[in-house]
């Protein structure tokens, strides 16, 4: 239901201890360390994104202004104050909310909607795809903000229950029981449609 199945107790997400030593000094990475920052952090921002956003080309834009953001705050990480992991999703968080707000102020139709329109019905394979990422969107729509975002730092960015808890303020034993009510409820969206 979740594309990539995620691990129950992932193994901790960790960073070339010599990145995470220049974060905490304020120091500037070398493009070799920050290629590999950028390699590790990528694919896990992109998921987080593609959970909250609508189009695969708006979570690629916002992965790119937090690695923007990244670049001109390094020097603010303080690893007294929590992990390079929880900063980095900080920041998309609040990237994303941002973008949020904004869009709020200024709805626009996504591109898709003018190029299906153009392109006409020779993709089913496409169509059969889309339809499902929109009916998981849809469900997901569903939910309240809190489940939405313990869904997606879950299953996009693949954070283990402890660090989600350090993100959002709350205990391990809390983000476990409140991730296994937001999956039985949108399983029941599911189900309640197959059975329509």
């Amino acid at each position: 239901m979740f594309g990539r199945k995620a691990v129950e107790n992932p193994q901790e997400f960790s960073v070339d201890s010599s990145i995470e030593e220049s974060f905490n000094k304020g120091k500037t990475l070398s493009p070799d360390e920050f290629a590999r920052f950028y390699d590790s952090y990528y694919p896990r921002l992109y998921r987080y994104f593609s959970y909250r956003t609508a189009t695969r080309e708006e979570a690629e834009d916002l992965v790119e202004a937090v690695f923007e953001r990244i670049i001109n705050k390094f020097h603010t990480f303080d690893s007294k104050r929590g992990s390079l992991d929880a900063w980095v999703f900080t920041i998309a968080r609040h990237i994303l909310a941002n973008r949020h707000r904004y869009q709020s102020r200024h709805p626009e139709l996504p591109l898709e909607y003018g190029l299906a329109i153009e392109i006409g019905s020779g993709l089913s394979e496409l169509v059969v795809e889309q339809e499902e990422i929109q009916r998981l969107r849809r469900y997901l729509g569903r939910l309240n903000e809190r489940e939405k975002e313990l869904l997606a730092l879950r299953y996009g960015a693949e954070l283990p229950h402890r660090r989600i808890g350090e993100l959002l303020g709350m205990s391990e034993g809390n983000v476990t029981v409140s991730l296994g009510r937001a999956v039985r409820k949108l399983r029941g969206f599911f189900e309640a449609e197959e059975n329509e």
